[in-house]
């Protein structure tokens, strides 16, 4: 089953791109959440020193700080090099913004064809909680990401019940701050409702990635490595000549 690691996060007040190192391992699909203030369109792109290159996913959410605007991109290929490896958000002409980056272990699918669902709100109203929508009911055994970026220089988010903060923080001048948070599984809500307020004007959004682990549950089996099991067992059966199914009596 898929799981999330927070891998870090850059995010001041310092005109320009901004990078993150961290140390994927082989198989890792990274997710990247970023944000900026003072630049139209917000982030241009993200990638990597290991030739990755990233999709934007979802849309612009706007509506915070000064020209704020919230993105979210997935790499369009697994990891197959780990080994230390910098990140970079092209927000240049920007004043500020930066990048929280995670990594996501078990998955199969990458890019855009990676999302399942995703939603999101623009302009939310100051001291209300974010809540962004999926486009559809989210599966159990998918891995869920959250985000909202707010006109403050604080801690701006407060989690939703069971996710896993991965950095919450801001900078002055102007005022902007970006919180994230991840869940491996288990969701059951269109609705994200963060778990508290956020005090000035906000954009939010929700992505659920496709595990694909689903479909194999659905057909009896725990997980991909379960189901392979199987099919790896009735092989040998089938090669020795055994042809009674494995759990016959």
């Amino acid at each position: 089953m898929p799981a999330w690691t927070f891998a870090g996060s850059t995010f001041n007040t310092t005109a320009g791109d901004k990078t993150v190192t961290a140390t994927p391992v082989d198989g890792d699909l990274i997710v990247i959440v970023a944000a900026s203030s003072g630049l139209a369109g917000g982030t241009t792109a993200c990638s990597d020193n290991d030739g990755g290159t990233y999709t934007l996913v979802d849309s612009d959410r706007t509506g915070f700080s000064t020209t704020g605007v919230l993105n979210v991109f997935i790499r369009t290929a697994l990891i197959t090099s780990a080994g230390s490896t910098i990140f970079t958000a092209s927000q240049t002409g920007s004043s500020g913004g930066g990048l929280h980056v995670y990594r996501l272990s078990g998955m199969t699918l990458v890019g855009a064809s990676a999302v399942r669902s995703n939603g999101g709100e623009s302009t939310g109203t100051a001291g209300t909680t974010p809540a962004p929508a999926l486009n559809q009911a989210p599966h159990a055994r998918n891995p869920i990401l959250i985000a909202v970026a707010a006109g403050a220089n604080a801690a701006v988010m407060v989690p939703r019940t069971n996710y896993t903060e991965g950095a919450d923080g801001g900078y002055n001048t102007p005022a902007t701050g970006l919180g994230s948070a991840v869940l491996n599984s288990g969701e059951n809500s269109v609705t994200l409702t963060f778990g508290g307020t956020t005090s000035t004007t906000f954009a939010s959004v929700g992505i659920e990635l496709e595990s694909q682990e689903r479909s194999y549950h659905g057909l009896g089996f725990a997980s991909t490595a379960v189901m392979m099991g199987g099919i790896r067992r009735a092989w040998h059966r089938r090669c020795s000549g055994i042809f009674v199914p494995e759990y016959a009596i």
